[in-house]
């Protein structure tokens, strides 16, 4: 997570002509992704959200298997998809149904009510070792689409995990100068992580992540920021399909370009998961489940014997689940849940996980370093010992 950049380190321009990356590199983007859903070839499933990036990989896979030969049916690269939808409110089902339909996968829509969605969540924070309300939002809708893909019979299951990490998907990072932009996409590169593979690993599934391939991960490290961020113009033949009109701004824009001739949702707007699939009405349903005086209560208890701060209801419900699965004695917990002040968060007092970390994956904390770490601040030290017995 990021805080927000001023508006004016903004680069992008608007331009008479709309921007074309180099055709060279377009096509070497698209043969690059071609390949590595071929290295995946055949795989049982994908969890289609119909976005993007599960869009392009979706109508890439049938191409591949058009472009086959002989098109035997055990050489398909995806044969099944599967949607979760919480609410009438979920934008996805109308791209993911639309996209099924186009490339005759056998479709597995999911319309589930919220509160079902959380008969995940126990399985989530065991797996994943949280109580972070954005961490489990998210979760909880992948946790859903690989249980009733395992349910199918379905074996290896595909996701579009990475796209927006290599390609600039996040609104935060549209208004990054060149320079920032880089900074932050070679972070985020190096430290990149996905619920959804261990989630698969807990239910016995194989998980396939095409735009992790390292050519893929190489080449995208070489893109420039107006490869990665710039504006398209929406035609109006498009508009009933894109659900935008005009001049506007899209990450992963080399990517969609790449695609864009068959991919249906090639220019669709970044929508987080959370809202595609529906959850994004979790916090305000858990807000009406306790007044906000109880709220306190527990909040001044938690952090009086925990001494942990819990900053809504949702996130209240979320820690209550986690001391079910974990209980109150520290000494059994995991090896990640340590909890003996040597890097501690500010929010929960469990150690961040790596030196340089500035967001909590355990309580969600951000930001979740008051001082540096114990490592840097060792080196200060040193530093100054050896500055005074040189002078």
């Amino acid at each position: 997570m990021s805080a927000p950049v001023p508006l004016q380190e903004v680069k992008t321009e608007l331009t008479a002509a709309p921007y074309r990356s180099d055709p060279a590199r377009i096509q070497e983007l698209r043969q690059l992704l071609l390949s590595s859903l071929q290295k995946h070839t055949p795989c049982d499933c994908i969890l289609l959200s119909g976005g993007v990036d599960t869009s392009i990989l979706a109508e890439a896979a049938f191409h591949v298997y058009n472009q086959s030969p002989d098109k035997l049916p055990h050489q398909r690269p995806l044969t099944g998809a599967v949607t979760v939808l919480c609410t009438d409110q979920a934008t996805d089902e109308f791209y993911a149904t639309q996209i099924a339909a186009k490339t005759g996968l056998v479709q597995e829509v999911v319309k589930i009510t919220l509160d079902s969605v959380l008969e995940e969540l126990e399985f989530c924070i065991k797996t994943l070792q949280t109580f972070d309300p954005m961490e489990l939002r998210n979760s909880i809708v992948i946790a859903r689409g690989l249980s009733v893909a395992k349910s199918l019979g379905y074996l290896t299951v595909m996701t579009g995990d990475g796209a927006d990490e290599l390609f600039a998907g996040y609104s935060f990072l549209h208004n990054m100068s060149a320079e920032r932009l880089q900074a932050y996409s070679d972070k985020l590169t190096k430290t990149m992580r996905f619920a959804g593979v261990k989630l698969a690993e807990a239910l016995g599934l194989k998980l396939v992540q095409p735009y992790l391939d390292p050519e893929i991960i190489a080449f995208s490290q070489q893109c420039t920021r107006d490869e990665k961020i710039n504006y398209h113009d929406h035609p109006v033949d498009r508009e009933w399909q894109d659900r935008l009109s005009g001049r506007q701004l899209h990450g992963k824009f080399i990517l969609r370009e790449a695609f864009e001739m068959e991919a249906f949702s090639a220019w669709r707007k970044k929508e987080p998961i959370e809202v595609g699939s529906g959850t994004t009405i979790l916090p305000k349903m858990f807000q009406e489940s306790m007044g906000s005086e109880e709220l306190e209560r527990e909040q001044q208890r938690i952090l009086e014997e925990e001494g942990i701060k819990i900053r809504d209801v949702e996130h209240l419900q979320y820690f209550k689940v986690f001391k079910k699965v974990f209980g109150d004695d520290l000494s059994t917990y995991p090896e990640k849940l340590k909890k003996d002040g040597r890097d501690p968060c500010p929010g929960c007092g469990f150690n961040l996980t790596t030196p340089d970390q500035t967001f909590c994956v355990i309580c969600g904390q951000w930001p979740a370093r008051i001082l540096p770490p114990p490592e840097e601040i060792a080196k200060v030290a040193t530093a100054g010992v050896v500055k005074t017995g040189s002078e």
